[in-house]
């Protein structure tokens, strides 16, 4: 195994990881604000690292692509999330306090 393999797989946990935390943190957050803020923020870096470790375990793979996909993972996901954050407020829905 060289060492762009070992690299490639050790980002690919690390990533695996934090969608693991995202997961857990839209399931134990008590309110709608706190779930979306766990998703998106874990979610964005975990699959931006799945990709990174894919292409660093692939030879061939196209990292134009892969950079464009990053991108647009960067972009889409903290803004569905503050979206669903915002129709959560138009409705009224008020924040966990303590």
């Amino acid at each position: 195994m060289s060492w762009m393999n070992g690299l490639g797989t050790l980002v690919m946990i690390s990533g695996a990881f934090f969608v693991v935390v995202a997961a857990v943190g839209t399931i134990k957050f008590p309110d709608v604000y706190c779930r979306s803020h766990a998703l998106s923020k874990a979610l964005t870096l975990g699959i931006m690292l799945l990709l990174i470790g894919y292409g660093l375990r692939t030879p061939d793979v196209s990292w134009i692509k892969l950079t464009l996909i990053v991108i647009f993972q960067f972009v889409t996901i903290p803004v569905a999330s503050h979206l669903f954050s915002y129709a959560a407020y138009k409705k009224g829905i008020r924040g966990w306090s303590p």
